[in-house]
């Protein structure tokens, strides 16, 4: 099964990621102190879901859609966009950091790997 980025016209398909993604819930949160050492908080009331994506033996088209994607659609972690999982299901998402680990394994071959934050979780 595929998943699939889409953000306007704009749409990349890719073969699933591996198996066993890890999924962690957030909840949105603010914390510091002031100058006198006294901790301060501030509970946004929303809960998010970061999921570690990693994609094995993608060809340099597959890699080189992701990355143009990430660049010039997503502008790496500052909009929002369509993200359509193995199983179907549709989430609102953005990548949760500013970067995608990229491993060279082979003559046009790359193993990627990257974090999105999701707007909720199926199931």
């Amino acid at each position: 099964m595929s998943v699939s980025f889409q953000s306007g016209q704009t749409t990349v398909t890719l073969p699933g990621p591996v198996p066993g993604s890890t999924v962690r819930q957030v909840k949105r949160q603010v914390a510091g102190r002031t100058a006198s050492g006294q901790l301060y908080t501030y509970d946004k009331g929303v809960r998010t879901f970061r999921v570690v994506l990693a994609f094995e033996s993608l060809s340099d088209a597959e890699k080189d859609s992701l990355i143009t994607f990430f660049h010039e659609s997503a502008n790496g972690v500052m909009n929002s966009f369509a993200y359509t999982d193995s199983a179907g299901a549709s989430f609102t998402a953005r990548f949760a950091s500013a970067e995608i680990a990229l491993r060279k394994v082979a003559q046009n071959v790359w193993d990627v790997s990257f974090e999105l934050e999701l707007n909720a979780m199926a199931g």
